[in-house]
């Protein structure tokens, strides 16, 4: 495992070094004034999926029955809320429980 390292935020030379360094595992923090701006990440090799652990399926089953699935609507304001891109109708339908609107 790599240890932390700290480049410079305004140096392009030491941002493209921290970059490498993220690649092959390591933790950079980026630093403007001496004071940390951004920290740059070793991208994992398979993404962690709550939607395929049986035990978040079965909790968002008992949710859904006790009160109700949410909508596509109510899920799009979720992402949109969230900044994350929209993954697509059949993803939301696919991995988490859905109410038909009437």
């Amino acid at each position: 495992m790599h240890p932390a390292f700290e480049a410079s935020a305004d140096d392009p030379q030491q941002v493209a070094e921290a970059i490498a360094r993220a690649a092959e595992g390591a933790v950079v923090h980026l630093v403007r004034d001496g004071c940390a701006v951004a920290d740059i990440v070793p991208v994992t090799a398979q993404p962690a999926r709550a939607s395929r652990d049986p035990r978040h399926i079965q909790i968002s089953q008992m949710m859904a029955e006790r009160f109700g699935a949410p909508t596509l609507a109510d899920y799009r304001k979720a992402y949109d809320s969230s900044g994350k891109p929209w993954p697509g109708e059949d993803y939301i339908r696919r991995n988490h429980p859905v109410a038909d609107a009437s």
